[in-house]
């Protein structure tokens, strides 16, 4: 008996060092010592206690800057959920980073007419969804920064190398962060998440961006057609398109104008897994880029391959913007499709002859030929798609 009590005695002295330690750590980090893995820490926001998870590599040593990486969850989710399941932890530990998983609250919002109490992220007033009466908002930039603030404090970081990440809620909110955030992040990732409003924001620093989404993708629980790939530079350049209430176009608009980059862009890519568009800042001298990513069979979820593809985006990218503009992906460039005019009247025209088909908006095929022109003056008014033998096609209005 006498020794268990001496054991147990020892525990608490051991323990007390720790919080002793762990108190000491913004005056000198080196004295505490490093605990590598999953960790779970909280702090007080605007009187409510919050939570968030960090991943600490066993290569961490403390004596050279690492960079950090958020995870944002999605609706009804949560930081160690995230930590365990979206693959950000294990990247970590080979990439030497830390990794912060931070939990949203539970919030009383009617959503879709539905009255719930449910995690999410406070990304109003661009959201779709809204508060009930008489629930006190609270603000998540501000728990964000409270824990951007102590694990620079706590950890070796390299404060020009600070990135986020978002799924679904999380990527609404990523792209929140991406405007009052973006002084101390060097990149933001989005994933089935976004913008939601027609409007323009100021950021407080114009960054690389990346936005991706699949296109099985109709939302938590939802299902829908598929939507072609060879239909992504159209339903991201034409306003009017009825695909998922033209989404396609608003989120490139929103990028765009609240970024600073060039409407044109360069389609890259293969159909068969991934396509993506790739914008380039309006000051060319600005080391930053726009990725638009439409992923093949995507539904609503976050891909096991995300973290490792989005890293290597991201890495390239520091806080003042040395960073690389050229893309890493390993992807050809696809070959444009170029016709006129458009819209049309009784004929298609092409810069080269080629091999050509021609759908209605929905994908069924209505009629193919080979040469520099089509005649179409038989087809009645509306949306068409125009498709080559590679696989390029464009919306045209007839």
């Amino acid at each position: 008996m006498k020794r268990v009590v001496t054991n147990f005695i020892f525990f608490l002295y051991v323990m007390s060092i720790n919080v002793i330690c762990c108190e000491m750590i913004l005056a000198n980090r080196s004295q505490c010592p490093v605990v590598s893995g999953k960790l779970r820490m909280t702090t007080v926001v605007e009187g409510v206690t919050r939570e968030y998870f960090l991943h600490i590599p066993t290569k961490y040593n403390g004596n050279s800057s690492v960079p950090l990486v958020f995870m944002l969850h999605g609706t009804g989710g949560d930081g160690e959920k995230m930590y365990e399941t979206s693959g950000w932890a294990e990247l970590a530990e080979s990439e030497n980073f830390i990794a912060i998983f931070p939990s949203s609250l539970k919030h009383k919002i009617i959503d879709g007419g539905e009255y719930k109490t449910i995690a999410k992220w406070n990304h109003t007033p661009d959201a779709d969804w809204t508060f009930q009466a008489g629930e006190i908002e609270k603000d998540d930039i501000k728990f964000l920064r409270r824990a951007f603030d102590e694990v620079i404090n706590m950890y070796n970081i390299d404060t020009k190398r600070v990135y986020l990440n978002g799924f679904s809620n999380g990527g609404s909110m990523a792209a929140k962060c991406s405007i009052e955030m973006s002084d101390v992040l060097a990149a933001v990732a989005a994933s089935a998440g976004s913008f939601y409003l027609d409007t323009t924001y100021v950021p407080k620093r114009k960054i690389p961006v990346l936005y991706q989404v699949g296109n099985k993708d109709y939302g938590p629980g939802n299902e829908g057609p598929e939507v072609p790939m060879i239909f992504f530079d159209s339903l991201i350049s034409t306003p009017g398109i009825n695909y998922k209430n033209g989404k396609f176009y608003r989120v490139a608009v929103n990028y765009t104008n609240n970024f600073g980059y060039k409407k044109e862009h360069k389609i890259i890519g293969d159909t068969n897994f991934a396509v993506f568009a790739y914008y380039l800042p309006i000051d060319m001298n600005a080391n930053r880029e726009f990725l638009y990513v439409l992923v093949k069979g995507l539904e609503h979820s976050y891909p096991n391959w995300a973290p490792a593809r989005h890293w290597e985006w991201m890495k390239k990218y520091t806080l003042d913007n040395t960073g690389t503009t050229a893309v890493s992906e390993p992807f050809d460039e696809v070959n444009p499709l170029i016709l006129y005019p458009n819209p049309i009247k009784d004929e298609v025209i092409f810069q080269r002859e080629l091999n050509w088909s021609i759908f209605d908006q929905w994908g069924r095929p209505l009629m193919s030929g080979n040469g520099k022109s089509v005649r179409v003056q038989h087809l009645s008014s509306g949306v068409y798609l125009v498709k080559t033998e590679d696989g390029i096609g464009r919306f045209v209005k007839l």
